[in-house]
């Protein structure tokens, strides 16, 4: 009887380890994780880093702030040219049939040129009315009557510039002529260079006003 009382306690006592031991264990293990955490949490500061955190703090707002408003522009920008059906299809056909070998800025250039006309008190007020014109038996844009401008496949890229010029962008500098000499001729280019301003020249054309 006294040896299965024994047995008994020391049961009781080795139980007791095995709990004390996990205990410990399981502290030791909480505490080595908490460490971990705090490392991993410290933030060593030096060699600039304030510094660098300081220019964040105040750049990433205005960055923000600064593509918020190009946003808003973009969205709130108006057309500034509203023209009829007629006028934008013959906007498109003469940017195409005067500068398709161009890049986009030639095509936009084209574009440029006619719409400046437009507003001019010196032509036309369509953009019909300024392709179409001939003062004096000579004509102001040769593919409207030489058939070609009924014939051109527009571009996508001479829409894009065509809808550039629509919206106010204007790279021209004033230009309401344009003459490319290889075309036209020394002789019939002179006469831009006698009795215009030159302002410049890109791809194949030479611009005055």
């Amino acid at each position: 009887m006294k040896r299965k009382y024994g047995n008994m306690l020391v049961l009781f006592y080795l139980a007791f380890l095995s709990i004390l031991t996990i205990e410990i264990t399981f502290q030791r293990i909480q505490e080595t994780s908490e460490a971990i955490e705090a490392e991993k949490m410290e933030i060593q500061i030096g060699d600039g880093a304030e510094e660098d955190i300081e220019r964040m703090t105040r750049v990433l707002p205005e960055a923000v702030s600064e593509r918020r408003t190009v946003t808003e522009q973009s969205v709130t920008r108006e057309m500034e040219y509203e023209l009829t059906d007629e006028d934008y299809q013959t906007l498109l056909k003469i940017v195409e049939a005067e500068a398709g070998c161009e890049d986009e800025n030639g095509k936009l250039l084209v574009a440029n040129v006619v719409l400046n006309r437009v507003d001019s008190s010196k032509f036309p007020s369509t953009v019909r009315g300024v392709v179409y014109q001939a003062d004096g038996g000579k004509v102001q844009f040769t593919p409207a009557y030489n058939g070609r401008l009924q014939s051109v496949k527009v571009s996508e890229e001479t829409k894009e510039a065509v809808q550039k010029a629509l919206y106010g962008e204007d790279i021209s500098d004033g230009a309401l002529y344009f003459v490319a000499t290889s075309v036209a001729g020394e002789q019939k280019s002179g006469w831009f260079y006698r009795n215009l301003t030159y302002l410049f020249d890109y791809g194949n054309h030479s611009f005055f006003k």
